[in-house]
C-alpha cells in the first residue's frame, strides 16, 4: 500500500527504528542499570556505488564474540566484551558487556555475498548492491 508515494511497510520499519534507537538512548537514564551493560561501539557507513561498507570499532573482543545477521534491509551486530579483572578497579572507562546494533540498510543488498572481515579490533563488512533490472522495451503485437 502506498501512502504518499511511500511504501507503509517502509515508513512504519523506520519508526520502530527510530524508537529503538530513543528507547536504548533512554536506558541510559535509569540507575538500576549498570553502566557497563550499555555499550554502544562507534560505527561508520559508507555508500560506494557497488556497496555498502560499515566499520565498527570492537577493540579486545575475539572474532567468535561477534554475531552478524543480514535480513532483508536491516543488519544486526551483536556481542560481549567481558570486563578484564585484573583487581580492584579503581576507575573503568572501557565499556563492556552486551552490545546490539541493528541499521537499515540504505540500498537493497546480496545477502549471498556479504563479506565481513575482523582485524585489529576493527569489524568491516561489505555489503554488495543488488543491481537494479535494466529496462526493457517491449514490442506491441498487432492484433
Amino acid at each position: 500500500m502506498d501512502i504518499l508515494g511511500s511504501n507503509i511497510f517502509d515508513q512504519m520499519a523506520r519508526l520502530q527504528e527510530g524508537l529503538n534507537e530513543f528507547a536504548s538512548r533512554v536506558e541510559v537514564g535509569f540507575p538500576d542499570r549498570a553502566e557497563d551493560d550499555l555499550w554502544r561501539p562507534p560505527v561508520d557507513i559508507f555508500e560506494r556505488e557497488e556497496e555498502l561498507v560499515l566499520s565498527m570499532d570492537l577493540p579486545g573482543l575475539d572474532r567468535e564474540d561477534i554475531e552478524l545477521r543480514v535480513d532483508g534491509a536491516s543488519l544486526t551486530i551483536e556481542g560481549e566484551r567481558e570486563p578484564r579483572e585484573e583487581g580492584t578497579c579503581v576507575r573503568r572507562e572501557r565499556p563492556a558487556g552486551r552490545f546490539r546494533r541493528s541499521f537499515r540498510l540504505a540500498a537493497p543488498v546480496d545477502t549471498s555475498q556479504v563479506k565481513a572481515s575482523y582485524r585489529d579490533g576493527v569489524l568491516e563488512i561489505r555489503l554488495p548492491k543488488v543491481s537494479p533490472p535494466h529496462p526493457v522495451r517491449l514490442e506491441i503485437e498487432s492484433g
